[in-house]
């Protein structure tokens, strides 16, 4: 495994290079699947958190749209699984 002071930046300097080269889930997953075992778990980490970075900015997208429908922030809050508090930080930034 990565040592403590450098997982932020090996974390931050993947994702940045991924986002660079538009490789999609499937092509790193397959790049992880060919790597020495160590640096796969970190790679396959890695997958997991875009995996959940993915779904949370999928639903953020969702209760914008919700929003600009003018649809009640807590109805919005139960079909998205985000927080009251978040929604209205994205009615904020609307506005």
């Amino acid at each position: 495994n990565i040592p403590g002071d450098y997982e932020y930046l090996f974390i931050a300097t993947t994702i940045y290079v991924f986002n660079k080269i538009d490789i999609d889930l499937e092509e790193l997953m397959e790049y992880a699947r060919e790597l020495r075992l160590e640096r796969r778990e970190d790679i396959m980490t890695l997958a997991e958190r875009l995996r959940r970075e993915g779904r949370e900015k999928g639903r953020e997208e969702a209760a914008i749209n919700a929003l600009k429908e003018g649809l009640d922030v807590k109805l919005i809050a139960k079909f998205t699984g985000l927080s009251v508090e978040r929604i209205e930080e994205l009615k904020k930034k609307l506005n």
